[in-house]
């Protein structure tokens, strides 16, 4: 049973849960597990078995990315600091590599996951053909947007190290996420 304040918190907080409804967050919710972890818990290692993903309901998470040895010890760096409502590890779910990161736990953590088995089970119902739809279009906005950043952060190191007298201007952002349409809506598919 999930109590009732965690339900709407996930509803309202987390984006990826926006256009489900109170069904569909339900039935989704009841095929993942509830995890904790403590304060500078690893949640999972680079390289790790990547078949399961979060979402960080509260706390704080560090995803970190090796970047060699120095001295003989291995050295990180950090690429993204998560806070409540996002999620993570996801890329695993979807190649079925290793993982190409560490989660640590920066603050005592609450998280749901769900496994690529689970996942399938929902993908494979044709009675949850729309859940299943809102799923991978909600991934693949999610990764769309990681790319997007991922992007951006490559032009600006691009012209931060081309120098100051590389003749480099960085670009301008001309479209907000507002901007783009978000597609076709459920009313619309199920009309179809």
């Amino acid at each position: 049973q999930i109590p009732r304040n965690i339900f709407f918190n996930l509803k309202q907080e987390v984006q990826f849960f926006n256009n489900f409804t109170d069904d569909e967050l339900l039935l989704f919710l009841r095929l993942m597990q509830t995890q904790t972890f403590s304060e500078g818990a690893t949640i999972f290692k680079e390289f790790d078995p990547g078949n399961t993903m979060f979402i960080l309901f509260r706390g704080t998470v560090e995803v970190r990315k090796r970047i060699g040895k120095k001295a003989g010890v291995t050295q990180e760096t950090t690429i993204a600091t998560l806070k409540s409502g996002e999620c993570f590890g996801e890329i695993g779910l979807i190649d079925s590599r290793p993982r190409s990161a560490s989660a640590i736990a920066i603050e005592d953590v609450l998280l749901f996951s769900i496994s690529l088995d689970k996942l399938l089970k929902i993908a494979r119902n044709p009675k949850f053909a729309i859940l299943s739809f809102k799923l991978f279009r909600n991934f693949s906005i999610m990764l769309a947007t990681r790319l997007r950043e991922t992007n951006q952060k490559v032009v600006d190191l691009t012209v931060k190290f081309s120098g100051p007298n590389s003749g480099f201007d960085p670009p301008e952002i001309t479209a907000e996420a507002s901007d783009i349409p978000e597609g076709p809506s459920d009313a619309t598919l199920e009309d179809e």
